[in-house]
This record gives structure tokens, sequence and C-alpha cells, in this order.
């Protein structure tokens, strides 16, 4: 895969998880956000495929994932403060994106399937 190629795989899928997250953070039917937390894990899960292995951003994935399961979990139970919810899901945005930017892209692309059960086990 050619840098320019892969760049752009990378932005594709990041183009795809900050409406995801946006959405999450607006709120809605319960139905609908579990839509939306399925959607997010697919992409992010397709995104970790694209970099080696780091365990950095292996941990913020799986915060911002748990930070959002967490919004979806618990819409109507109203556990916590929704504004603390929402705010516990940009700063964990703004790691991830951190990672992501530090991280660096797979020469190959081997199956990511292992993560999937590692990353979002905790959500």
């Amino acid at each position: 895969m050619t840098d320019k190629t892969l760049d752009e795989a990378i932005q594709e899928k990041l183009n795809l998880i900050a409406p995801t997250l946006k959405a999450i953070q607006a709120g809605g039917e319960q139905a609908y956000l579990g839509d939306l937390q399925t959607l997010l894990r697919k992409n992010l899960a397709s995104l970790l495929a694209l970099f080696e292995r780091d365990p950095g951003l292996d941990a913020a994935t799986a915060d911002l994932y748990a930070a959002a399961a967490a919004i979806v979990k618990d819409v109507t139970a109203a556990s916590q403060p929704y504004a603390r919810k929402r705010r516990l899901l940009k700063e964990a945005q703004a790691r991830f994106e951190e990672r992501i930017a530090l991280a660096r892209p797979r020469e190959r692309r081997p199956s990511a399937s292992w993560r999937q059960n590692e990353l979002f086990h905790a959500a």
C-alpha cells in the first residue's frame, strides 16, 4: 500500500468515526445509539488494522469506545450526570486523536480480529 493510499484510508476511517461520536454525544433512542455504538466499534477496528501494534493506541481506543458505550448504556439510567459523560468522551477522543497522530502505519495489512476481542471487551 502506498503512503498516499494508506493516508487516504486512515483519513477515510477517521472521517467515519468523528460524526458517529458526535451523534452519540447528541443522544437519542436506545436502539439508535446501539446502532451507532456498533458502527463505532466496526470503524475503530478497521482503523486499528492500518497501524502497527501500539499499546498506547490500543488503550486510547479502548477508552474512547468505553466512554461512548457509557453514554449509550446509561442513556435511560442516568447513573451519572450526562455532562460528565460527554466530557469524558471528548477527553477520550482527544487522547485517541493524539495517539493516532503518533502511530506508525502498518506496512502489511493483517487481520486485527485479536484486537477486537481485547479492546472492546470492557464496554
